[in-house]
């Protein structure tokens, strides 16, 4: 796991590198998938080592107003319906991570676009910006949607401030793994070629 890193094949002098000690995967994520519950827990081995680049991000309280809110979300995915989304370990996606700023979307908005029987559960929000096909704040984790940036189909996500309960369960009650010194490399591991894990998010400001 890396943290501190904006681009796939250069690494800088704030990057990290941890392994992964558990990952702790909601319980109804097998019940529902592949669209309830779409949320999990990763514990690195050893502490990250905070800075003024590599920061921590705040959890949403559970009475937040998502009315008239503008999120942001950052990732290495797909920018167009037209560009297909290649695999990072062979290079031919994009190199460098990406933002792009997204409007909430009611609920009622949502559900009116997917369809009555879409699968949006209570614990899910969307987001995007439907004129300009952009659908791709930690308020909501990456979950599913209607291809890239289609038109009128905006993204969904889960919604952090539904499961902050379990998410501070968990933070609370499982051991702190036996404490190591991180990787601090200034080019990315040859794991980088075997294995990458790509995690979007949809941040608040």
């Amino acid at each position: 796991m890396y943290v501190g890193i904006t681009n796939l094949e250069v690494a800088n002098k704030h990057t990290q590198w941890f392994e992964i000690n558990q990952v702790i995967i909601h319980p109804t994520f097998e019940m529902f998938h592949p669209v309830g519950g779409d949320v999990a827990l990763v514990q690195s081995k050893s502490a990250i080592v905070f800075s003024d680049y590599v920061l921590p991000i705040c959890l949403p309280s559970s009475n937040l107003n998502l009315s008239d809110l503008s999120c942001w979300t950052t990732g290495w995915g797909m920018v167009s319906p037209q560009v297909p989304l290649s695999s990072p370990l062979t290079g031919e996606t994009g190199k460098d991570l990406l933002e792009a700023q997204l409007p909430l979307i009611p609920k009622f908005q949502c559900q009116l676009l997917y369809g009555l029987t879409s699968y949006l559960l209570p614990e899910m929000l969307c987001a995007g910006d439907i004129k300009n096909m952009k659908n791709v704040c930690e308020i909501g984790i990456v979950s599913w949607g209607r291809g890239c940036a289609q038109p009128l189909y905006p993204g969904v996500f889960a919604n952090v401030s539904y499961f902050l309960n379990w998410i501070r369960y968990n933070m609370e009650t499982i051991p702190d793994p036996p404490q190591l010194t991180p990787f601090v490399s200034s080019s990315l591991r040859a794991t980088v070629s075997s294995f990458v894990t790509i995690m979007g998010s949809l941040l608040v400001l």
